[in-house]
């Protein structure tokens, strides 16, 4: 079992339903869509295919709908001489207006109605992801004149960013909202909000949702903004989790500073009891090569060894050469990591969430840690309804795996980001020792167990309804 959970992003790459089906096979646990390509009929047809898919794998699998947010683009540039762009070099004038043009000779439009408005002279403006970068020299009613500092091809509808501007832009637009109705209609798992700058953005789309009287997805606030470094208690407070997506956060802020913000927003969310991804350009160059770069190997080990709950893939699988075996990648990266943080002495962390309303939950945490190293604990099992208390032991980071038992499915697929954590259908037993049987039975039988092992056993009699989980049991497989 790998305990960091695997998220892949949909795509042309894997449109079909047998590609899905390997995909889901070799481990993924989390499918994204990413609503800022295709049309809502083709997500729905994706969808359907992907539930198909889901049904014929064990472990439960999560839908992630990834909303566009106040993305800013390029708009049409015209291919000069074949390029596929516009070629722009260091000292060379780009002019940005309002009217919507097709870009050629130095002049580009942008889709953002307040560029002008918002860029003043001195400011940076970054293409595609930093790779062109221009600085804003002067600007008229309707244009802004940028000299290029780093240049390279231009090309239609790359992204801009404007790390100094202050946009007036709502984090959350019209087409944001148009698809949160459709994700909640449909059952989506989480909802992940790009541009989170405060609180007030999550909670404007959970209103949202509710006044439309809907379920609400877990929600998942994507950091990428420094405003979102600067207020991210409130928004870990508010949000359901954390997406550390470092293509614009890097873009954004200082490059070199990525690594650490990382590191310390995987460390808020384990205390927080809500789960952290990482994001972008983790195999990378996997979008084009059967082999990842030794530098990507050890970024995705890294963020093992940081403890991230989750890990991404974009474009790996949305549009590369070799998704499944990108996944495969990922996965064994992940084995093999995990396997030397389990070898190591006292590997389970100490790290325990401090949420008040779940002091119970953290405390019997505690006590069970104790327990799997003095009594050479196999797994834990978890009686859960809503699933808090198997998201509080995540956090842990026990060295064997979380049983999270649960019948709800719903629950079931909302654990598909907590690390270690395999949630499992759950009938609640007419008795405890009935249950017992069951559960030594089905753990022979998926080869989580042998006879003579001891698990812990929490919740299971009761379903772990709210307030009620007072019992922690050593069970020994076989024996009643």
């Amino acid at each position: 079992m790998i305990y960091t959970k695997l998220v892949a992003t949909l795509g042309p790459a894997t449109s079909d339903l047998e590609t899905m089906r390997r995909l889901l096979g070799v481990g993924v646990n989390v499918v994204r869509l990413n609503f800022s390509h295709g049309s809502l009929d083709l997500h729905e047809q994706t969808l359907t295919m992907l539930r198909e898919a889901a049904a014929d794998v064990e472990h439960p699998v999560a839908v992630l709908g990834d909303l566009c947010g106040p993305k800013i683009r390029l708009g049409v540039v015209a291919d000069h001489e074949g390029t596929g762009g516009m070629s722009i070099e260091p000292g060379d004038t780009l002019v940005i207006g309002r009217e919507e043009v097709e870009g050629r000779a130095g002049r580009v439009s942008a889709n953002y109605e307040y560029f002008v408005d918002d860029v003043e002279i001195g400011h940076r403006v970054l293409i595609e992801d930093g790779m062109l970068r221009f600085v804003v020299t002067d600007k008229t009613e309707d244009e802004v004149i940028c000299n290029c500092t780093t240049g390279g091809l231009l090309q239609s509808r790359k992204g801009i960013n404007l790390p100094e501007s202050q946009i007036r832009a709502a984090t959350l637009t019209e087409k944001d909202m148009a698809c949160a109705d459709w994700a909640a209609g449909h059952e989506f798992d989480f909802l992940a909000l790009s541009f989170v700058r405060s609180a007030e953005d999550i909670r404007r789309l959970r209103r949202h949702l509710v006044d439309g009287g809907r379920g609400v997805p877990d929600l998942i606030a994507k950091i990428e903004k420094p405003e979102a470094v600067e207020h991210i208690d409130e928004i870990i407070a508010e949000a359901d989790g954390l997406m550390i997506a470092r293509g614009d956060l890097g873009v954004e802020m200082d490059l070199a500073r990525v690594p650490l913000i990382q590191k310390d927003l995987i460390r808020r969310c384990r205390i927080a009891a809500k789960p952290a991804i990482v994001a972008t350009q983790m195999l990378q160059s996997m979008i084009e090569q059967a082999t990842p770069t030794r530098a990507e190997v050890s970024d995705v080990a890294n963020a093992i060894l940081d403890r991230a709950d989750a890990m991404m893939l974009s474009g790996e699988t949305a549009v590369g050469r070799n998704p499944v075996l990108t996944v495969n990648t990922m996965a064994h990266i992940a084995s093999t990591v995990e396997s030397h943080l389990v070898d190591q002495p006292g590997g389970t962390t100490g790290v325990v969430p401090d949420i008040p309303s779940m002091a119970h939950y953290a405390a019997m945490a505690r006590a069970v840690r104790e327990l799997v190293v003095d009594l050479d604990i196999r797994l834990i099992v978890l009686g859960t309804q809503r699933g808090e208390i198997a998201r509080v032991f995540s956090k842990i980071r026990f060295d064997v795996p979380i049983m999270a038992m649960s019948i709800h499915g719903q629950t079931r697929r909302r654990l598909s980001l907590c690390y270690g954590v395999k949630a499992l259908p759950f009938d609640p037993p007419t008795t405890y020792a009935d249950f017992q049987v069951q559960l030594d039975a089905m753990l022979k039988e998926r080869g989580l167990a042998e006879s003579g092992d001891r698990v812990v056993i929490i919740g299971c009699a009761t379903g772990a309804e709210p307030g009620r989980v007072k019992d922690i049991l050593v069970h020994m497989i076989d024996q009643t």
